[in-house]
């Protein structure tokens, strides 16, 4: 038996038409739509697995983030002392304050304080003062010891200490009546550092 196929009739050449429209179809759309929609899936799903990665990563480090927090606010107090011993800048305000307040924890006057140019080195910057005072032997003395317990790093040079010029007068008024009596003076460089930004 032998088949024939005969294109000219409708009977034949209808369900064939339909057939291979599908056939070039169901070809259409698996080039046109399939198989992007393939490539489209597969890398979404690279995508997807960077994100969990990077989710796992963040939960993984999520557990260390209180003891960071800890460390941080450790290093920021230690910071804020550092800051009080080597200043950001030089505080000239503050630091005439602190010390007529300590001067006159101490009974001493102060009569100059003349701020001088600033040394830059590489990492630091020296303020330079010359400082005169004058009191009593024992309160230059206390006086000394209260700059040496200040927060803020001082170095002292250039130290001289001479007798009052109004000793030489001799016995005072003020000696007679137990003011205090300002029998030494006392000149000298002070030295404060801040930091270099």
């Amino acid at each position: 038996m032998k088949l024939k196929l005969d294109l000219k009739n409708p009977r034949l050449r209808t369900p064939l038409l339909i057939g291979l429209t599908g056939v070039i179809g169901i070809v259409l759309w698996y080039q046109q739509i399939l198989t992007p929609g393939r490539e489209q899936l597969v890398e979404l799903n690279k995508r997807v697995k960077a994100k969990q990665d990077t989710l796992r990563t963040i939960q993984a480090l999520k557990t260390q983030l209180n003891g960071l927090k800890e460390e941080l606010n450790s290093a920021q107090q230690v910071l804020d002392s550092l800051k009080s011993i080597f200043p950001d800048q030089k505080e000239v305000p503050k630091l005439i304050r602190e010390i007529t307040s300590v001067a006159r924890a101490s009974g001493i006057n102060t009569t100059k304080f003349n701020p001088q140019p600033d040394i830059e080195k590489e990492y630091y910057v020296e303020n330079h003062y010359n400082i005169s005072v004058e009191g009593g032997y024992h309160d230059l003395a206390e006086f000394f010891a209260f700059l040496a317990n200040f927060t803020l790093i001082i170095n002292l040079s250039s130290v001289k200490i001479a007798t009052h010029s109004g000793l030489e007068r001799g016995i005072t008024q003020d000696m007679l009546d137990g003011s205090p009596v300002m029998t030494i003076e006392s000149s000298f460089e002070m030295t404060t550092f801040s930091s270099k930004k």
